[in-house]
Parts: C-alpha cells; sequence; structure tokens
C-alpha cells in the first residue's frame, strides 16, 4: 500500500532536525592564532589587550624596516646653473625658501651645494658618500625629467629649509619612492607600521622640547628626534636607516641627554607605545 504524504513528511522531519543538531555538534568556534574566538568578553579579546599586543608586535627588531643598499656612484655631471634649473623648473617658488626662516639664507643656494659637496653634517661618516649620491640621483631623475619627479624635488626643497638631520632623512625616504623599491605583503605593513612609529617619535620629540622650554634653535624637535631614534632605535625596531643617521647626529649628542637605563628611559619607552 502506498505510503500516504503526510506520513512521509513528518517521517522527514525528524531525520532533518537530527541531520541540523548533528552538524551543530561538529561546528566549533572560529578561532584565531592565539585561539581566540574574538568574543568580545572573551579571554585576552578585549580590544585593549589587542591593541597592547600588536603594539609590542610592532616595537620589536622583527618589525624593523631595514636600510637600503648603500647607494651606487652618481658622479657630479651637472653644473651648479644646471642643479638651480632643475629646482626652478620643478618647484615653483623654490628661489624664495629660506634656510630656517634666515633673511639671506637661501635653501637653493644649499640645494645646488648638496649636489657638489653633500652634507656637510655627515662628513667624514660612512654615510657621507651615501648620501651624496642618493642626492645626485634626485637631482639626475629632474634632469632627465623623470614622471612625476616634481613631487619629490618639491618634498626635497621644502626639507631643506630645516636642518641637515630632516634633508638626510628626506632625500633617504624619496630616492626609495624614486626607485620604487618592490615590497611584499609583509614589506608594506612594515612600512605602513614605519610611518606610524615616525609619528609617535616626532610627537615626543616635539613634548619633551617643550618641557624644555623649546622649540627653538637650540631645543630643535628634529635634532631630539636624532636622540629618540639613536636610544631606542634598535630595541623597538624604529627605521634602520634612521637610527644610523641619528647616532651620527652631533648636535643631538651635544644637546641632549642620553636616555640611559632608569625611570626616564622607561618613562619615554611607555610614550612611544602610547
Amino acid at each position: 500500500a502506498a505510503v500516504p504524504a503526510s506520513a512521509s513528511a513528518s517521517a522527514a522531519v525528524p531525520e532533518a532536525a537530527s541531520a541540523t543538531a548533528q552538524a551543530k555538534k561538529k561546528r566549533r568556534p572560529r578561532t584565531n592564532k592565539c585561539g581566540s574566538t574574538g568574543r568580545k568578553g572573551a579571554k585576552g579579546t578585549s580590544r585593549t589587550e589587542r591593541l597592547a599586543r600588536l603594539t609590542q608586535s610592532l616595537l620589536r627588531t622583527s618589525a624593523q624596516v631595514k636600510a637600503p643598499h648603500e647607494a651606487s656612484e652618481e658622479e657630479a655631471r651637472l653644473s651648479p646653473e644646471e642643479v638651480r634649473k632643475v629646482f626652478v623648473e620643478n618647484v615653483p617658488g623654490v628661489g624664495n625658501l629660506l634656510y630656517r626662516g634666515q633673511f639671506g639664507s637661501y635653501s637653493l643656494d644649499f640645494l645646488v651645494g648638496a649636489y657638489a659637496d653633500g652634507f656637510r653634517a655627515f662628513q667624514g661618516t660612512e654615510l657621507a658618500q651615501h648620501l651624496l649620491f642618493s642626492f645626485r640621483f634626485v637631482v639626475h631623475q629632474g634632469h632627465e625629467g623623470t614622471p612625476g619627479i616634481a613631487k619629490y624635488l618639491g618634498e626635497v626643497a621644502e626639507a631643506f629649509t630645516d636642518c641637515q638631520a630632516v634633508q638626510a632623512r628626506t632625500v633617504e625616504r624619496v630616492v626609495l619612492q624614486i626607485r620604487g623599491v618592490a615590497l611584499d605583503f609583509r614589506g608594506h605593513l612594515l612600512r605602513l607600521a614605519d610611518e606610524y612609529k615616525a609619528m609617535a617619535v616626532k610627537m615626543l620629540a616635539l613634548e619633551e622640547c617643550t618641557k624644555l622650554g623649546g622649540p627653538d634653535e637650540f631645543y630643535d624637535p628634529a635634532h631630539f628626534e636624532s636622540r629618540l631614534l639613536a636610544d631606542f632605535g634598535e630595541e623597538l625596531g624604529l627605521n634602520e636607516a634612521l637610527v644610523q643617521q641619528a647616532k651620527l647626529d652631533s648636535h643631538a649628542e651635544q644637546r641632549f641627554e642620553r636616555f640611559a637605563v632608569g625611570a626616564r628611559r622607561e618613562a619615554a619607552k611607555r610614550r612611544l607605545h602610547e
């Protein structure tokens, strides 16, 4: 005899319910690598704790942006007039830029001088030739009309209104951007994190100089950045190239006390973590 349709349907319901129950038993909450479910209130998964772990992971040597390879040799193949022309044609108003706002100290003159002689603050150090060749590379790209070069020349020209520590950092960064150094996914993350680290260093340098009665010509945040980079760079995984430059900053060494082991050092580390 045929089974009534209603009886067949009612028999299928318990079977479906049973299958659903078994599937639910097999399913487990998704967890991350730390074994946490990500649910609010779960052990070790509060937003504050996650951010603290992330900060600890980023402020270590394994998350450091490494220094680029030494710059290849760039001969001085342009005359002073040609160097001047590169900046005048690519950077509007460059002729009016002043070094640190000092009347008669035109940044364009320092740009031309750097092409020939490099950075005076780094003369006699292992970075002298590297920075000289890096700067010439940027100028040569401008002379050759590399697409988009005006933006980078503008950044370099603007940096020459400040001290040589700022100039060197800017040239180092611009060269990498012009070369279009290829980065994998991890490299892009490290580079992004490095920008935030640099911002934290700048903020702390300004705070400390303000406490000292600055900022001014002597209590200069740019050189206090060098103090922080030199003292914390390796421990906290700050940009390796900038750390190398900072260790050669004589103004930072002369004006600002080192962060030796103790309460002052720990306080500065906490501020950088924040």
